[in-house]
């Protein structure tokens, strides 16, 4: 077993510690050593001189399982929470199975991360021979404790498997949610507001957290909280989760508060996660007073006073260019053109990357493919030019490779931002085989309803794009029609019913989203073009009139033109 493990590892195990259990590491050490075992740790292997730092980094990257020795100042320590922290992190991302074990030295209660892992007892235990048993027994991964019941995980999106960097903001909503050591004194305790523009990386951020810190909490609940509607939805949905009867249909807003209220009797605290809130009135009255902390991803920028602020800005170049490695390619030199040319947005890196894995193009040919897209892109958009570059290349080789794929596309573009079931979709021709195409480039995920109900998401930012594509293409309104008979269809026969109720709750928001809001979107883009053309036309004959010599008439069609340019201007500044 050990020579298998070796061929894996540098170390079989790394010893995280305190200064006050030095000389408990040594006899651990020398137990193990003599076992067969290959080490690292602080006494026996920092030289003088080392940095602590790349030493701590070499034993979290390179060892199979790491051995806490768990005293009561153990969390006291920033470099000791750095260490089973990132180790965690590691081992839920590698393939090969690795584990956090503790040996507790001092009579000091087990919570958090590290509550339900493998450990053994050395508390008062006086016995030479007992003791090393224990510590054998330990690194055997034979634990004294009961294998725990399963934490409530609800709604929360997959883990991202290249999620690549983001450590410090990682630490720092770790240091405000569970140490309550916020970076500006609030009124609110336990509540973060995790602000950015769009494509940032707000989501995928809040996705890690869940998933790195979920055995801290005593659940998770993720709740899209695009509109009041959809947030309390999920909240009544949490509700039966901790006991409650379903809701009533037109009792969800007091089936939520409800839901909240249960939250103070719970005996450990949970994790709610507001995602893309769109400004603090639209979580007026719905949020927790005790029992939870609550992580909130927004674009407004204004939470003093309610959460502390968290501001997430593009990758740093150098996380950046290993975000893009990450997919399988080497190509630093490339990676690094690439990187500039998107100006490091993690939502175009990952479709950039996407695309590169899929078609085997290398970083610099798409970085020039990229520059000449974001040269002709539109600038009338609320989007980065970088998104609408990297989305194109995206859909285009996604039709392609299936010619339904740009029409699947434009129907989720002016669909709600929450998931939408598969069956949806079944109207269209070759949808399946759209969807798969979709989903191999990046522009869509699949992520199911908690029983089952298969269902996809798409980013804000894309839908942004494919709708503009649309509309391009004069599709705009005949997709509109589209989706309106779509949510017609009645569910298929299922007796997993809790994904589609939640959906069927939703369904008038996802109406109203694509008549009102994208239809008035639609028909003044149109009436923008009317006015152009008019005004066009007014100084076409303007300027035929001058030549024919009359002055007059062609000031009065020159006046009618500049009306309509004005008008072009006001309609511009109208934001749907």
């Amino acid at each position: 077993m050990i020579d298998v493990y070796r061929q894996q590892y540098d170390y079989d195990f790394f010893l995280s510690r305190r200064g006050s259990v030095t000389e408990i590491a040594r006899e651990v050490a020398d137990v193990l050593i003599e076992r067969g075992y290959k080490i690292i740790v602080q006494d026996y292997d920092f030289l003088l001189g080392d940095s602590v730092i790349e030493r701590m980094h070499d034993g979290v990257k390179n060892a199979r399982d790491l051995i806490i020795l768990f005293s009561r100042d153990y969390e006291q320590s920033p470099y000791c929470r750095k260490e089973f922290t990132s180790f965690e992190a590691q081992r839920l991302r590698d393939l090969k199975e690795r584990h956090i074990i503790i040996l507790r030295c001092e009579d000091a209660p087990l919570e958090g991360l590290l509550a339900d892992v493998i450990y053994q007892d050395l508390v008062g235990v006086e016995d030479r021979e007992e003791r090393k048993r224990r510590i054998i027994a330990a690194a055997e991964r034979q634990s004294q404790a009961a294998p725990p019941p399963p934490r409530p995980f609800i709604g929360v999106p997959p883990r991202i498997p290249c999620f690549t960097g983001r450590e410090d903001e990682l630490y720092q909503l770790d240091a405000i949610l569970i140490h309550d050591k916020p970076a500006v004194v609030t009124q609110a305790v336990g509540r973060v507001a995790l602000q950015g523009m769009g494509g940032v990386g707000k989501t995928s951020l809040a996705v890690e957290y869940a998933h790195r810190y979920r055995n801290l909490y005593g659940g998770v609940c993720w709740c899209p909280a695009e509109t009041r509607a959809g947030l309390m939805t999920a909240l009544a949905g949490l509700g039966v989760a901790l006991g409650e009867p379903a809701s009533e249909q037109g009792d969800t807003e007091r089936a939520a508060k409800t839901a909240l209220q249960r939250l103070t009797d719970q005996r450990a605290t949970w994790l709610l996660i507001y995602d893309n809130v769109a400004s603090p009135n639209e979580i007026a009255g719905l949020l927790p007073s005790a029992g939870a902390r609550v992580l909130i991803t927004t674009r407004f920028s204004d939470w003093s006073g309610l959460a502390d602020e968290v501001a997430l800005t593009t990758l740093p170049p150098e996380e950046a260019v290993a975000f893009l490695q990450s997919s399988g390619h080497e190509d630093a030199v490339g990676a690094r053109k690439l990187a500039d040319t998107l100006g490091c947005l993690p939502l175009a890196l990952d479709h950039a990357a996407a695309y590169c894995k899929r078609t085997q193009v290398g970083f610099a040919e798409y970085a020039n493919r990229a520059l000449t897209l974001i040269a002709n892109a539109p600038r009338d958009v609320m989007y980065p030019r970088s998104v609408a570059a990297s989305f194109d290349l995206a859909i285009n080789e996604a039709e392609t490779r299936c010619s339904a794929a740009e029409q699947v596309m434009a129907f989720l573009g002016y669909c709600a931002p929450v998931r939408v079931p598969i069956y949806l979709l079944q109207g269209l021709t070759d949808s399946e085989e759209a969807i798969a195409v979709l989903a191999e480039l990046s522009l869509i995920r699949h992520d199911p309803f908690e029983d089952g109900v298969p269902a996809v998401t798409v980013h804000r930012l894309v839908q942004a794009v494919a709708r503009h594509r649309s509309e391009e293409k004069g599709a705009a309104k005949a997709t509109i029609e589209r989706v309106s008979e779509a949510l017609k269809i009645p569910p298929p026969p299922s007796s997993r019913t809790h994904g589609l109720r939640v959906f069927r709750e939703l369904t008038p928001q996802l109406r109203l989203f694509v008549h009102q809001r994208q239809l008035r979107r639609y028909q003044l883009q149109h009436m923008i073009g009317d006015y152009e053309r008019l005004a066009d036309r007014y100084d076409q004959v303007a300027n035929q009139l001058d030549a024919a010599g009359n002055p007059n008439k062609a000031k009065e069609l020159r006046d009618k033109s500049a009306r309509f340019r004005e008008g072009v201007s006001r309609l511009r500044k109208i934001r749907l």
